[in-house]
């Protein structure tokens, strides 16, 4: 919902998330606190009435926003863990690979050696949009059929293609995992909810018969605070994006170290 923060600098994001949010309730403490505040003036200990309810309303509303950090938390921390497990998926299949005659072992490190390369390539690019990349498909399907066309002719050859095969399936997984981490995002109606409840709190303590400074001071600090904790928890929520979004070091890594092992 708030994609467009991943292109932003941290500061200029967060100084544009904070400022939508304190801003205008600086200018409403001023503007229509006075009147919303007159509404219930007449009753007797309204403050404390009202004290009561923002209590509640925040205790609910702070564990929406706990709940959010956490689940951004482990998407982001799934999102890793994918990335990495298919990063060791790869230099098992470039272990194994060893295993075959040539000319297959060749056949079989080009098109590994092709599928990283487009992986953290042009593939990583789509990963950010949460998109799959056909490319990556074609290159893995002809990896695996060419791993079927090997017959084996004894019973070490055929062990050793049995563990390829489950390297094989392994990878398919972890790469499967990875690109579905990358369209994991908050729903839009929690999103909404949040954005709601942020209005709501900041009305609420508009209706305290508190002297405009004093409301700009409170509402303020408590809007910043929600601006701010609104804005990790969206520049989280898309794993792959941006400036703290995951990048493909795990398998550049591995995939040099694989190689090296490969060549001697």
């Amino acid at each position: 919902m708030l994609d467009w923060l991943h292109d932003l600098p941290t500061w200029l994001g967060a100084l544009v998330i904070a400022a939508a949010f304190v801003v205008p309730t600086m200018v409403g403490s001023y503007f229509l606190q006075p009147s919303i505040a007159r509404l219930f003036r007449g009753e007797r200990d309204i403050n404390t009435i009202l004290g009561f309810l923002l209590n509640a309303f925040a205790l609910y509303f702070g564990v929406l926003l706990a709940l959010l950090s956490i689940a951004v938390f482990e998407n982001h921390n799934r999102a890793e863990d994918a990335v990495v497990r298919e990063a060791v998926s790869i230099i098992k299949l470039y272990r194994d690979l060893n295993g075959y005659p040539e000319p297959v072992r060749t056949q079989l490190s080009n098109t590994l050696n092709e599928y990283v390369d487009e992986a953290i390539g042009p593939g990583w690019v789509l990963q950010q949009r949460g998109e799959p990349n056909p490319k990556e498909t074609a290159i893995m399907f002809k990896f695996h059929r060419t791993v079927a066309d090997f017959k084996p002719t004894d019973t070490g050859s055929s062990i050793h293609h049995a563990e390829m095969l489950r390297a094989l399936n392994d990878f398919i997984e972890a790469r499967r995992l990875r690109i579905s981490a990358g369209g994991e995002s908050i729903p839009k109606i929690m999103w909404f909810i949040v954005l709601v409840g942020a209005v709501m709190n900041v009305f609420v303590i508009w209706m305290f018969d508190l002297r405009p400074f004093t409301h700009a001071i409170v509402g303020g600090t408590l809007s910043l605070f929600i601006g701010l904790v609104i804005y990790m928890v969206a520049v989280l929520d898309a794993p792959f994006k941006g400036t703290y979004g995951l990048k493909p070091e795990a398998i550049i890594a591995i995939h040099g170290r694989a190689g090296m092992d490969h060549q001697q």
